[in-house]
């Protein structure tokens, strides 16, 4: 649990003080450490920095001369600064405090020395001496004040449950505003999942991101053999729930062009398995019906309309007009119209950062799918253009073709309304739609929450629509998209 004030007596207390503050950290945070000569600033720093980057101790150089250090882990980058030999603004222009407060994780020595260019949100740590003790004295800032009880409720959450652990392990996130946490156990480990800040009311689009419709679908996948992680508690007033850790071989992570066709065939048996059931409208189990709302026209357009008043405006630097908005519209509604009312439970989001390969699992169940609460009733080829056209995985034209072709060879054609032959038009239709969206969701993170981190993925995303447009598949869409976007698109 955090607290107002930690004693420490030795290294062990300071440890663990820092494997407790370690999962609050994000980019743009910053951590404030004051205090006499001697106090123990360095020290504190040099373990959190541990921490965070698996750095050993002694290759993190204290930035007494230096001025500033900087430490990388995958995506993360901490700046360590020493304000104690700086005086004057000007200096923290040279050193790039700035520009560091952006995306980085920036620990501060002598911090209060120019408080006043700090951010609101940030955590002040005042380290005074007591004979053989030190009191570390937290002061959280801005948003770091909710963060605290966020994670003491957590803590709580697991020691009602009266599960010990070692230590709380933040993961990499996705574009929501949920957090996720591996708990270390003296024996194994398991997943937290905090929805905390998350909202379950639904939108126009009938969609949530709500822990309610992620456990019931979640019962309802594994009730058909789909391989999901397994839920052992929850907390309803807190929404967090605990559920199985099944370990770190996320597909994002482990893909490469020598393993991609072990990978992706359990994904795609995974697929014709779940489009080969005649699956409810009501998945759920108990009394409290769960309907499988349709992706209908509604939803293809209110999607689509992401692009147009998040992605024009981050590309051009204004809103989209009127009527260029609904010339758009009605161009997509056209190439919906193509679309076969065909329906089977569509997970929407089944691509490489949602999937986990399980080696010691058999046939399908070697893929396991851990995001799945947006749930539809819709088409089939959706999930399979998920798979091929990955907003964070680039698949090459010849794997995509490899993915479609074994995909078409275990498809129950006779169930469904469209054959081998119109196979592709369905594929491209909600292709283009789904990447579209996407471009328009990594946009609004963009705008909205000055989230950088997503804009790395969309010329990949638009590689995908650009061969859409190549096959000749939707000509007004096309021609729209080379009048209004010439130098992104251009084909």
């Amino acid at each position: 649990m955090i607290s107002d004030s930690y004693i420490s007596r030795d290294l062990s207390d300071l440890e663990k003080f820092v494997r407790e503050l370690s999962p609050l950290l994000i980019k743009g945070d910053v951590v404030a450490l004051n205090g006499q000569i001697g106090s123990g600033k360095t020290t504190l720093a040099k373990l959190l920095i541990n921490n965070l980057t698996q750095t050993p101790i002694e290759d993190i150089i204290s930035p007494t001369f230096t001025l500033c250090q900087t430490y990388n882990r995958d995506a993360l980058e901490i700046v360590h600064y020493d304000f104690y030999r700086i005086e004057s603004e000007v200096e923290l222009l040279e050193i790039d405090l700035h520009e560091s407060l952006k995306d980085k994780i920036c620990i501060i020595e002598w911090a209060n020395k120019f408080s006043d260019l700090l951010p609101k949100d940030r955590i002040e740590i005042l380290i005074e001496c007591a004979n053989t003790e030190r009191v570390y004295n937290i002061t959280p800032l801005g948003r770091f004040k909710e963060a605290i009880i966020n994670i003491n409720k957590m803590e709580n959450f697991l020691c009602n449950l009266d599960i010990k652990f070692t230590e709380l392990k933040k993961l990499p996130g996705d574009a929501s505003n949920r957090k996720y946490f591996r708990v270390i156990r003296p024996d194994d480990t398991v997943i937290l999942m905090d929805a905390t800040q998350e909202n379950d009311i639904r939108g126009k689009t009938g969609l949530s991101n709500g822990v309610d419709d992620f456990i019931v679908i979640g019962e309802y996948l594994d009730s058909i053999d789909v391989r999901v992680p397994k839920l052992i508690a929850r907390n309803k007033i807190d929404n967090m729930i605990l559920e199985e850790d099944l370990g770190e071989y996320c597909y994002t992570d482990i893909l490469t062009k020598d393993n991609y066709r072990k990978l992706y065939s359990p994904a795609i048996k995974t697929l014709i398995h779940i489009s080969d059931i005649k699956h409810p409208k009501n998945i759920s189990k108990d009394s409290n019906p769960h309907y499988l709302q349709d992706f209908d026209l509604d939803i293809y357009l209110n999607e689509a309309e992401i692009f147009i008043d998040y992605y024009w405006p981050f590309i051009n630097g204004k809103i989209c007009s009127a009527d260029e908005k609904q010339e758009f519209i009605l161009i997509m509604a056209g190439v919906h119209s193509n679309l076969t009312d065909d329906k089977t439970l569509m997970l929407r989001d089944f691509h490489s950062p949602n999937l986990m390969f399980l080696e010691n699992e058999s046939g399908f169940k070697k893929c396991a799918v851990i995001d799945f609460q947006d749930a539809l009733f819709g088409h089939p080829l959706y999930d399979l253009v998920s798979l091929t056209n990955d907003a964070r995985y680039t698949i090459n034209e010849d794997h995509e073709k490899y993915l479609i072709e074994l995909y078409k060879k275990d498809f129950s054609f006779n169930n469904f309304q469209f054959d081998n032959f119109s196979f592709m038009q369905q594929y491209q239709i909600l292709g283009v739609q789904r990447s579209i969206k996407i471009l328009g969701i990594f946009a609004r993170i963009a705008i909205l929450e000055s989230n950088q981190n997503y804009l790395v993925h969309m010329p990949r995303v638009i590689n995908y629509i650009k061969r859409i447009m190549h096959s000749g598949s939707i000509p007004e869409l096309t021609k729209w998209l080379n009048r209004n976007f010439k130098e992104t698109f251009n084909v």
